[in-house]
C-alpha cells in the first residue's frame, strides 16, 4: 500500500525513483561495482528504494538498519551481522549448522572455529547497512574496508547526514579504512509539486477514498514533496477528515523533525544557543553566509568569528538539518521549519 508507513519492499507499492530502482540493480549486476551509496534528505525512500531493490534482485543479501543495534559498536554489528546470516534465503542445510549464536550481544562463536570471513566468502551475500553513518567511530568502517577487500560481497550504505556518511567512507582522509575503495552513487530527493501530487493521488485512488483539488494543494504546499509527511497525511486522511489529517500529519512531523534538532543540539551544549539562533533565521529566510552571519550576531548581540560560524554552517550541513545551493543556506525540511517558526517542540 502506497500509504504504508513502513518501508516499502514490494515494487508494487513503491513510487517513484524508477530510475534509481534501474541503476540500483544494474550497479548490483555489475561485477566490477562492489561499493554503492544511497544518500539523500531524511524521509526521500532511501531505506524503500534499497529494500525493493534487495527483494527484486535474486541475489542473496543481509540488511541491518544500523537504528536495530543494541549498541552502536563493532561487537553489536558483527552479533547483527551472524543473526541475519542465518536467515539468508537459499543457504544449504550444512552451511546452517555450521553457524552457532552464543549470548547474542555479548559473544558469538561458530563451529569448528571458522572465522567470519570464510563464511563470508563462501555465501557472498549483498551486505547492505541502513543509516550507516550512525556506525562512524565504532570500527564497522574498518571491517567493511576488510569485506571488500578479502571477500566478493557487495556492500550498499544508505545514510541521510551526508557529511557524516561522507566521514564514515574517509572522504578526504586517507588515513581512514575505506578511503580509496571506489563507489556508485545514487541520490534520493523530494518529489517535485507535479510528482507529489501524482502519489497522493494514487495512494487515495488505491484506498478507494476520494480527495478534492483543494485538499491535494493544501497538503502539498504545507509538506513540500517530502514523500515520508506525505505518506503520514495519506495515511492518516483514510481514517479521518483530509484537513484533520493534515494538521494532525503537520504537527507530528514537527514534532519529530524537532526531536531529531534537539538530539543534535544535546551533544553541543555549549553552542546551542548558536545553533539555534542560525536555524530559526533560516526557517524564516534562505541566506548568503555574510547575511546569515550578521543576522545571527545582530539576534545574539554578540561576535561570531568566521572559522567558528562555518564550522557551525558544516555541522548542520553534515547532518542534513540544511543545505547550501549556489551559496544560499536554507533549510530543506518543511516541517522543521514549521516547528521553529510555530515552537513546536513538545
Amino acid at each position: 500500500m502506497l500509504f504504508d508507513l513502513k518501508p516499502k519492499e514490494k515494487p508494487s507499492d513503491f513510487f517513484n525513483y524508477q530510475e534509481e530502482l534501474r541503476l540500483l540493480g544494474s550497479y548490483l549486476k555489475d561485477p566490477q561495482t562492489r561499493l554503492i551509496i544511497l544518500r539523500g534528505l531524511r524521509r526521500t525512500g532511501k531505506s524503500s528504494l534499497l529494500r525493493v531493490t534487495l527483494n527484486k534482485s535474486a541475489s542473496k543479501y543481509i540488511l541491518i538498519d544500523a537504528r536495530e543495534l543494541a549498541t552502536l559498536s563493532r561487537r553489536s554489528f558483527e552479533s547483527k551481522l551472524f543473526e541475519k546470516l542465518k536467515s539468508v534465503k537459499g543457504l544449504p542445510a550444512a552451511l546452517l549448522d555450521r553457524i552457532e549464536s552464543v549470548e547474542a550481544g555479548v559473544r558469538i562463536s561458530v563451529k569448528r572455529e571458522e572465522s567470519l570471513w570464510e563464511l563470508l566468502r563462501e555465501t557472498k551475500p549483498i551486505l547492505a547497512i541502513d543509516e550507516a553513518q550512525m556506525l562512524r567511530g565504532t570500527g564497522v568502517d574498518a571491517f567493511l574496508a576488510a569485506v571488500f577487500d578479502n571477500t566478493d560481497c557487495k556492500i550498499i550504505l544508505t545514510g541521510s547526514e551526508v557529511g557524516v556518511l561522507d566521514s564514515f567512507l574517509g572522504k578526504d582522509d586517507p588515513k581512514a579504512p575505506l578511503f580509496g575503495r571506489m563507489y556508485k552513487e545514487i541520490k534520493t530527493h523530494p518529489l517535485a509539486r507535479e510528482k507529489s501530487r501524482a502519489f497522493l493521488i494514487s495512494g487515495f485512488r488505491e484506498a478507494g477514498k476520494r480527495i478534492s483539488e483543494e485538499e491535494l494543494d493544501a497538503a502539498i504546499g504545507e509538506l513540500d514533496g517530502i514523500i515520508g509527511w506525505l505518506t503520514m497525511f495519506g495515511n492518516l486522511a483514510l481514517s479521518t477528515k483530509p484537513s484533520t489529517a493534515l494538521q494532525r500529519a503537520a504537527k507530528q512531523g514537527a514534532l519529530l523533525a524537532y526531536s531529531e534538532l534537539r538530539s543534535f543540539l544535546d551533544g553541543r551544549a555549549q553552542a546551542k544557543g548558536r545553533y539555534l539562533a542560525l536555524v530559526r533565521i533560516l526557517a524564516h529566510k534562505s541566506m548568503r553566509w555574510s547575511e546569515l552571519k550578521r543576522a545571527v550576531q545582530i539576534e545574539l548581540r554578540e561576535e561570531i568569528s568566521d572559522s567558528q560560524f562555518t564550522n557551525y554552517l558544516h555541522s548542520l550541513l553534515d547532518y542534513g538539518f540544511i543545505v547550501e545551493k549556489e551559496g544560499i543556506y536554507e533549510l530543506p525540511d518543511p516541517l522543521l521549519k514549521k516547528a521553529l517558526l510555530e515552537e513546536i517542540t513538545g
